[in-house]
């Protein structure tokens, strides 16, 4: 828990940093939270911060996907690789509104969306839609539990 202490000491910045990493790296920034609400945060600006640096964390991800991992993994079966793109066509758009709420899963869709060329715009509306009602979530329920 050293680690949580280390950013909840560092307030709304912590918040930040942990949330904009959690969005690639499998950290969960929800003990974050809890300690800064519990310490008299201001819920709107607890919220604000962890969309907007899981929002930049999924970008991240995406531009990860799209400009380094596309030239690392390549596939050697186009057949395979077509059908995959496909499915990531037709399905992407409800993959990406569910993932933030699976574990491991919302770390690595940013990343596929990117490997699979996902359009860029499109991508950041759904991602931001999923990350406003999860990141509610987060801090409503955290404050219920605090009361």
């Amino acid at each position: 828990m050293a680690l949580f202490d280390l950013f909840i000491s560092y307030g709304i910045i912590g918040l930040f940093i942990i949330s904009l990493i959690s969005s690639v790296i499998p950290i969960p920034s929800e003990p974050v939270v809890f300690g800064l609400l519990g310490v008299g945060g201001n819920p709107e600006l607890i919220f604000i911060t962890l969309t907007s640096g899981s929002i930049l964390g999924a970008l991240l991800g995406y531009f990860l996907g799209k400009h380094g991992f596309t030239k690392i993994i390549k596939s050697q079966n186009k057949e395979n690789e077509k059908k995959i793109r496909m499915y990531f066509r037709k399905y992407g758009l409800l993959f990406l509104l569910i993932s933030p709420w699976i574990p491991f899963v919302v770390e690595l869709t940013p990343i596929v969306a990117g490997i699979q060329n996902y359009d860029t715009k499109r991508f950041l509306i759904v991602i931001s839609i999923a990350n406003i009602f999860k990141r509610i979530g987060i801090v409503y329920l955290s404050i219920t539990v605090i009361e």
